[in-house]
């Protein structure tokens, strides 16, 4: 990251009160239920072997976390980062994990980058955008923690809203969360052509939708 980035979010779930089958969880609504372990529960291992961290299949129901609004300034480097990993229980099929990116409302969104982690494509530029829609992915059950991360610049302020998500099986073992963080800097000056070339294309597309309208 920039030397310049500050943290707007960091959740990993380190000083969450350990519990099975809960719906609460700092900083996120839960729908479904979770599981908040400790490191080495049912040998489970946190990201860095260390801990706790999230099961988003709750004992025994299939569950998602959807985080209270992150704020982020307009024109900054939105960068979000999380860990991944199968739940190592053996004898179990392979978790669907479900990721979503979305805002409180609509945003013009100038640049849109996926680091790591993602398998294929995810994310999209344009104006009015408020959901860059539904990441999934079929993860086995010993896949060890993998960094996931993208990033994004907004030409306006605004808030974003992360949902991490599980789609089953219902057994009481699924996808392991951890060290989820937000980060925002102003972007490095290599990238401040690509970015204002973003800004005209949202700029024109806006004046063509209002266009559009008029006739």
């Amino acid at each position: 990251m920039p030397a310049s980035a500050v943290t707007i979010f960091s959740q990993n779930f380190d000083s969450a009160p350990k519990a099975n089958n809960t719906t609460n969880v700092p900083g996120f609504t839960v729908s479904g239920a979770v599981d908040l372990i400790p490191n080495g529960t049912a040998g489970v291992l946190c990201a860095g072997a260390a801990g706790r961290c999230l099961d988003l299949v709750g004992s025994p129901n299939v569950g998602s976390v959807t985080s209270n609004p992150i704020n982020f300034q307009a024109g900054r480097l939105i960068t979000v980062t999380f860990d991944l990993s199968g739940n190592p229980r053996a004898n179990t099929p392979p978790d669907i994990f479900n990721f979503a990116l979305g805002f409180t409302n609509p945003e013009n969104i100038a640049a849109f980058t996926l680091i790591s982690g993602f398998q294929g494509s995810y994310g999209t530029i344009g104006s009015n955008i408020t959901s860059m829609g539904t990441y999934t992915e079929s993860l086995v059950r010993n896949r060890p923690f993998v960094t996931y991360a993208l990033s994004f610049v907004s030409t306006g302020a605004g808030s974003l809203l992360l949902t991490f998500g599980a789609g089953g099986p219902n057994d009481s073992a699924g996808p392991i969360l951890d060290n989820i963080l937000v980060d925002s800097a102003v972007p490095e000056p290599a990238t401040w052509f690509m970015l204002l070339t973003g800004f005209g294309m949202v700029g024109l597309a806006a004046r063509r939708r209002r266009g559009s309208v008029a006739a």
